[in-house]
């Protein structure tokens, strides 16, 4: 229940941030472990308790300064995204975190930045699709929105982050960068 009533708090604020004026965004220092966690706990409680997912984390990461809801967001939607790869295959998600340095994000070149990949051994992502997949009501299933992957997209991007993807059949990645240092 408590998560519910989390959830329902933090996306009625998502939402006011996201169709208000670009105001600035409410940034602070955040275990990036603390939101994937949360997101894993959420992810599991939709799927009742049996989600198949591996966490490989880096315990020395320092924390990021990013706006926790949005970041929330971004990675609920992967990783909803990446449980429903696997639904036909049985297979699982991993989620990795790491250091990664030197780094270019835009223009800007990062000492150290945070790298979060999300892992699904699903069937992978449509080459068909793969120039188009973070544009609007683009899916590659049936049922989906077409709209998790381009929300994901600007939230991270409004982190001053980068969002790509490596994938072929049996092997999805899709990789979230997150700056660190002086640089944000």
């Amino acid at each position: 229940t408590q998560i519910i009533i989390g959830e329902s708090d933090r996306l009625r604020n998502l939402v006011d941030q996201m169709l208000g004026p670009r105001g600035e965004s409410h940034r602070r220092a955040v275990n990036i472990h603390d939101v994937l966690e949360h997101v894993r706990l959420v992810v599991d409680a939709e799927r009742g308790g049996n989600a198949p997912i591996v966490r490989d984390y880096d315990p020395s990461l320092p924390e990021v300064h990013v706006d926790r809801d949005q970041v929330v967001q971004a990675f609920l939607n992967l990783l909803r995204n990446a449980m429903q790869a696997i639904e036909a295959c049985a297979g699982e998600v991993i989620l990795r975190t790491r250091i990664q340095r030197k780094f270019t994000i835009g223009s800007v070149l990062h000492r150290l930045v945070v790298r979060i990949d999300v892992v699904d051994s699903g069937s992978g992502v449509d080459p068909e699709l793969s120039s188009s997949i973070f544009l609007p009501m683009v899916s590659g299933h049936a049922s989906g929105s077409g709209l998790g992957l381009p929300i994901a997209q600007s939230l991270i991007q409004r982190q001053d982050g980068l969002i790509g993807f490596e994938s072929e059949p049996g092997l999805t990645t899709f990789s979230v960068w997150l700056p660190l240092g002086a640089e944000q």
